[in-house]
């Protein structure tokens, strides 16, 4: 398995089977990458711009317990809060901690979690986050498990999950013995995030609202521990590279394909057609936040990746994203060949890092 993992860290990355998928997730997105400043950082974060992303060894990878013997809190596990203009790190030891805070409790709640080589301040994710910041409805959570999912210890963060939804729980649990309502929390995860959200119900006595999945990861990862409709009331999924970093087949109540799921048209000429694609996701819900750029998805096929050219359903279209209906089933598709979120011109809405150019 080494020498073959070895062999893959050195040659242009080809998703030919699970485990060159497993390669090309251990080294395709560096830690010391994630941080890059420049025109397109989470281009540079996504196509291996520097030799330092082989610097990191696998003997350093942090394996947590399961089950019984997890602890919460956990140092490596950390939920932060935005709101009201400002960061603050939960103590989850002190019990009225959420009161003392500058938590609305008039605004709805998302907790976003990030996939693989993630962190509170990295990109991807961080497009995703200020753009809840920036509308300001919302009480922003991050749930920062950085330290157990970086590169390449892609394996141990599949095993992490399970401590990081326990931990997870624990602290939705505490949150709403302090005033949090569950009706009014939104689990939005990317990637290895979106299976992590689905978990969280596995450790909590209440029903999730509502769960947001973009393009829930694929490689490795165990039937039990797979976001599933069955883990919230509403179970929302953005598929952009299903079969690849993506998972393939129904995720939720809602799957929308996008771009027929598999690829965007606007990857295909980057370094890594597929990463480009499933990173992508995030600018897609980011857009959704702002009604006016909100994407109408037409019924189609039951089946994500559904291919350029789908079969549609007789219904109507529905938005996809944050305005989503809760009480949207099936699958819908989504075509359109540029760019989400990317301003189209100086002054438009958007983030200028889902530009691809």
């Amino acid at each position: 398995m080494d020498a073959l993992l070895s062999k893959h860290l050195t040659a242009s990355m080809s998703l030919v089977d699970i485990v060159i998928i497993l390669c090309a997730a251990l080294v395709g997105t560096d830690s010391q990458l994630l941080n890059l400043s420049g025109n397109n950082p989470i281009r540079e974060a996504l196509f291996l711009n520097n030799a330092s992303a082989f610097n990191n060894s696998r003997d350093k990878c942090v394996w947590k317990p399961t089950n019984q013997k997890v602890v919460c809190p956990d140092p490596d596990i950390n939920f932060i809060l935005y709101a009201e203009s400002n960061r603050e790190v939960v103590n989850t030891g002190e019990t009225d901690w959420l009161r003392q805070s500058s938590w609305n409790e008039t605004k709805e709640n998302i907790i976003i979690i990030h996939g693989y080589a993630g962190g509170d301040d990295t990109l991807p994710i961080a497009v995703l986050r200020d753009a809840y910041i920036n509308n300001g409805n919302y009480n922003v959570w991050m749930l920062d498990w950085g330290p157990l999912c970086q590169p390449p210890c892609y394996t141990a963060a599949v095993h992490n999950m399970r401590a990081v939804a326990k931990c997870a729980g624990d602290f939705l649990t505490l949150m709403r013995s302090s005033g949090m309502s569950p009706s009014r929390t939104i689990c939005v995860g990317h990637s290895l995030g979106a299976h992590v959200c689905g978990l969280i119900s596995h450790h909590v006595l209440f029903r999730l609202h509502r769960i947001i999945g973009l393009d829930p990861a694929r490689p490795l990862i165990p039937i039990q521990s797979r976001l599933s409709p069955g883990d919230a009331s509403a179970v929302h999924a953005l598929h952009t590279n299903a079969g690849h970093y993506g998972e393939m087949g129904r995720s939720g109540h809602v799957d929308f394909c996008i771009n027929g799921g598999r690829t965007q048209p606007y990857c295909h000429e980057t370094e890594n057609e597929s990463l480009c694609s499933h990173v992508w996701s995030i600018c897609y819900m980011a857009e959704s936040l702002h009604g006016e750029l909100t994407r109408k998805a037409e019924p189609c096929s039951r089946r994500c990746p559904s291919g350029l050219r789908p079969r549609h359903r007789i219904g109507i279209p529905v938005p996809m994203g944050q305005s989503t209906p809760l009480t949207t089933s099936g699958s819908y598709c989504v075509h359109d060949e540029q760019p989400p979120y990317c301003p189209s011109h100086p002054g438009a809405l958007g983030d200028k890092r889902c530009c691809i150019k």
